[in-house]
């Protein structure tokens, strides 16, 4: 190490290159122990190393004082390591379950919109009722009764709710400061009645596409052919259309999606988050080739040349375009269509049920970017080499318009 090593009666000093002074000393169980900083004075490092040495010798003197009958008494001594981790340990001892919470989001890797949605949880859902509880007191029976009073109508509020206590409550477990989880309920993440997903036929699809507003109708074909969220498909930049063929007949062949946006109400008004995709893995989707003449249309018609543009334009100031300007358009669509009850994540319902018609479950998954199907098929890897052979299948289905068939009768 660089710097200059003053050594003592009792300790050493190092002046490190950056100015700084570094304190050691050789504690009574010879090993070198650290101060936990630097200090900007020479003194200061003094004053750390004296007072270390008074807490071994206020030990060694009480050791002394023992009587000679005691055997195998250790010396009441602690490290500087040894005194922080008792520390923390005895600060998260006495926090509250808010206060845990908080440090639990803070301190692990999640998505902005998942980071905020977290905090909206713990502060309006769990806060009230459990935050100021000690985490070392937290019981089953709290939890029951805080799950209790929640409203019964909102299922997926109380779902999502128990869900973040049960893994805060994990990590407790993990740091001692809980004996067992006491989040102990049966079925309390399962939302009953769910809305199924409405998904059109291919003849369906077209009509939409055919009546949505035309600037709006790749944004269609992509989600409802290439299977993209609408975060995905709203943040597609120029570049990210990626021509196939020679010079003369080139045509959009891939659509890579790298990126996903999503909005949240961070306390501070509404922000706009640009990150990698949901799934946290950037993929690349071949392009059906019924939609290719489509899709390059756009580009030529509504697309700055700027490989950074945006391939929808936000419609007012923003940074991207509203998902209530788009869903307004979609409804009159799907109204032209006679299709009700649609909403736009529909559409990717819809591609995942043709690519399944056309491909094995892992091709699905890796095409529509999943990371899971199910508990049991969780993590499958991208394995298939058919991309390409699959967005033609997809194309002959929509170009003959081929609907599944209908279970024949018993």
């Amino acid at each position: 190490m660089s710097g200059t090593k003053n050594r003592r009666g009792w300790g050493w000093i190092r002046k490190r290159s950056s100015g700084r002074y570094q304190a050691s000393y050789i504690g009574p169980d010879n090993v070198r122990h650290f101060a936990p900083t630097t200090f900007e004075h020479k003194i200061d490092a003094e004053e750390w190393l004296t007072d270390e040495r008074r807490a071994i010798q206020e030990a060694k003197k009480a050791l002394k004082s023992v009587p000679a009958d005691r055997t195998a008494v250790r010396l009441d001594w602690m490290s500087p390591e040894q005194r922080d981790v008792a520390a923390d340990e005895s600060f998260k001892s006495q926090m509250t379950l808010a206060e845990y919470g908080e440090k639990w989001i803070t301190e692990r890797k999640l998505a902005p919109r998942t980071r905020i949605d977290y905090q909206r949880i713990l502060k309006s859902d769990i806060g009230p009722k459990l935050g100021s509880v000690m985490v070392s007191n937290l019981r089953p029976a709290m939890v029951r009764s805080w799950f209790g009073s929640m409203n019964p109508t909102k299922q997926k509020t109380r779902a999502n709710a128990y869900t973040l206590l049960n893994s805060i409550c994990k990590t407790a477990v993990a740091d001692e400061l809980l004996p067992s989880n006491p989040c102990m309920i049966h079925g309390a993440t399962v939302v009953k009645g769910k809305r199924d997903a409405v998904v059109p036929s291919i003849s369906e699809m077209a009509v939409i596409a055919d009546k949505i507003e035309a600037k709006f109708k790749a944004l269609v074909l992509i989600s409802a052919w290439c299977g993209l969220r609408f975060g995905e498909v709203t943040e597609l930049r120029r570049s990210d259309i990626r021509y196939v063929g020679t010079n003369g007949s080139a045509e959009p062949g891939i659509v890579a999606v790298e990126r996903g946006v999503t909005h949240r109400n961070d306390g501070n008004g509404e922000r706009c988050h640009v990150g990698p995709p949901k799934s946290g893995k950037t993929r690349k989707v071949p392009i059906p080739p019924h939609i290719r003449a489509a899709i390059d249309q756009h580009l030529q018609q509504y697309v700055d040349p700027d490989p950074n543009a945006l391939l929808f334009k936000p419609v007012r100031n923003g940074c991207h375009v509203s998902d209530r300007v788009v869903r307004d358009a979609f409804r009159d669509a799907c109204e032209a269509a006679n299709v009700s009850q649609m909403r736009l994540h529909d559409m990717r319902h819809f591609a995942g049920h043709q690519t399944a018609r056309v491909g094995n479950l892992v091709e699905t998954m890796a095409r529509l970017g999943h990371t899971t199907q199910s508990a049991s098929l969780r993590y499958q890897g991208m394995v298939s080499g058919r991309d390409v052979a699959i967005a033609d299948a997809l194309s002959e289905l929509a170009t003959h318009k081929i609907e599944p068939k209908s279970p024949e009768p018993s």
